[in-house]
């Protein structure tokens, strides 16, 4: 798959991390950040030029440089890797490529391989999203990954004894995600390639949706249908900004706030099925 890069630097460090959450709502999936200057990627079949101008045009003023350019499919993971550090969470889990070496002292060590996939644990959603599940007990539980992009939640639950399966709406993703599960050794295990719908008719005890809140919404009768009363939704993947409408909604679906965690300008919320 080919891929559009969007390379932009900004007057201040204030703004890329706003614009990522507006980027990903027009279907741009992958990001690296780096105090003022924001790269971001999107399958080169679903850009939309009109729409990325109508989202710039709000920070004409702070842009001092863009750039635009299509990266081949057998050059991105080149690309990729070359921008691939290790990362951890709060000295517990490690998260690395197979070229890192791999430290002692951890409770977890995942490894990706470098893609394009969302979620390696860079992104302040997927790092609040790893913190919260660490303070959770899942042994035993069965969790739903509702967009699992790099397979990265799913192969930490499976570590700490957890089972169930995600989905990811691209399948080139999904088939990068299960190589990962696999590269992890992941038995309990599996993405999909697909939407909600492929999880219609199961019951689980844990939802992770680190996802937009359009889709999230759009998701809610879905998401509640799909888990367990009592069971425990975590949502990421928006702007601070974002919450009040969004706790709003899901409590409208019979769902209780239990928490609340923020990072920069991104929040995740924890929630009760009620």
């Amino acid at each position: 798959m080919d891929y559009q890069e969007i390379a932009l630097r900004f007057e201040s460090d204030l703004f890329p991390e706003i614009l990522e959450a507006e980027l990903a709502e027009i279907g741009f999936d992958s990001f690296t950040s780096n105090r003022d200057t924001l790269k971001a990627y999107i399958p080169a079949s679903e850009f939309d030029p009109d729409l990325l101008e109508a989202i710039l045009t709000a920070y004409r003023e702070n842009i001092i440089s863009k750039e635009i350019q299509q990266i081949d499919h057998q050059n991105w993971n080149e690309l990729w890797e070359s921008n691939y550090d290790p990362v951890t969470v709060d000295d517990k889990i490690f998260i690395g490529a197979p070229f890192h070496q791999v430290p002692d002292g951890f409770e977890n060590n995942i490894i990706l391989e470098p893609n394009m996939s969302f979620g390696t644990g860079h992104h302040p959603t997927t790092h609040m999203m790893l913190r919260t599940l660490s303070t959770m007990d899942i042994m035993g539980k069965s969790l739903f990954d509702f967009g699992a992009g790099s397979g990265i939640l799913c192969i930490y639950a499976d570590q700490r004894g957890a089972n169930g399966f995600g989905v990811e709406i691209d399948e080139h993703a999904a088939q990068a995600a299960n190589e990962n599960l696999n590269l992890n050794k992941c038995e309990s295990f599996h993405i999909v390639a697909g939407g909600i719908e492929e999880a219609a008719e199961r019951k689980v005890d844990i939802i992770v949706a680190n996802i937009n809140r359009n889709v999230i919404e759009e998701s809610a009768n879905k998401l509640r249908a799909i888990i367990e009363d009592g069971g425990t939704l975590l949502c990421a993947g928006f702007l601070n900004s974002d919450t009040p409408a969004l706790t709003s909604f899901l409590e409208a679906n019979r769902f209780e706030k239990s928490g609340e965690l923020s990072d920069g300008e991104w929040t995740l919320l924890k929630f009760i099925a009620s």
